[in-house]
Order: C-alpha cells, then structure tokens, then sequence
C-alpha cells in the first residue's frame, strides 16, 4: 500500500469518526427531545414545540452520520483498490459541497460549526489523495 493510499485510508477513518460523532449527537437529540417540552419558540411568526425541533435536528444528524459513513467507508476500500474511486470521488464531492454550504449558512447566522469545517478538509484532503492513489495505480 502506496503512501497516498494510506493517507486515503486515514482520511476516511476520520470521515469516519465524525459520522459517529452524528449518530451520537442524532440519538441524544432524539432522546433529550422530551426534556424540550417546556421550549417554545417562534417560526414563521407561529409558536413551535421544543420537541419537533429537537426530534427534526437528531434526525438530521442520524441522516448526516450515515452518509458520512458511507463516504467514510467508500474511501477506506478505494484506498484498498485505488484504481476504483469513482463512486467515492462522487460521493466525497456531494459532502464536500454540503459541509461548505452549511458552514457558509453558519456563517451568515453567526452560528459556526467547526464539525462541518473539519469534515470538508476531510473530505478536500481525502478527495486530493484519492487521486493521486488513483494516478500512481494507473500508471
């Protein structure tokens, strides 16, 4: 296994950890979402339950880590077979894009995430080595 595929692979299992931070964060939100009973707040000038929010955002997040993983570990096998990274370029641009658009979206809020910032270096530098694995097996 070639340097840069290592570096794939490593890369990936940060991809990795961070879906498990998710799952995490997902099934704590869907769990403490009775405990946001007594929240309430304004949306669209009606007054919401704590409880929705709450169940909306773990839910979010448990959809957020499954990509992840799947990302995560289409990487770790491109990095085992570098000339097959099609499929995880895709997938690894697709939440690239995302992680960006939602630390931008933080950004406008004032609400930064440093989740999404590390996982779209992650992904940039797992994506930059996908490719040079790719290169060195083609060659």
């Amino acid at each position: 296994m070639s340097a840069n595929q290592k570096k794939l692979k490593l890369f990936s299992f940060g991809i990795m950890g961070f879906a498990l931070l998710h799952f995490i964060g997902g099934i704590f939100l869907l769990v403490a979402s009775p405990l946001a009973a007594g929240m309430r707040f304004e949306v669209a000038g009606d007054m919401t339950d704590g409880v929705i929010a709450s169940e909306v955002l773990g839910i979010v997040a448990l959809i957020v880590g499954l990509y992840c993983l799947i990302v995560g570990v289409s990487g770790a096998r491109a990095a085992n077979k570098p000339r097959n990274v099609g499929a995880f370029k895709k997938l690894d641009l697709v939440l690239i894009l995302v992680a960006v658009i939602e630390f931008g979206l933080g950004l406008s809020t004032g609400q930064v995430s440093w989740a999404e910032l590390a996982i779209a270096v992650l992904g940039i530098c797992a994506y930059a080595y996908a490719v040079k694995a790719n290169e060195e097996a083609l060659a």
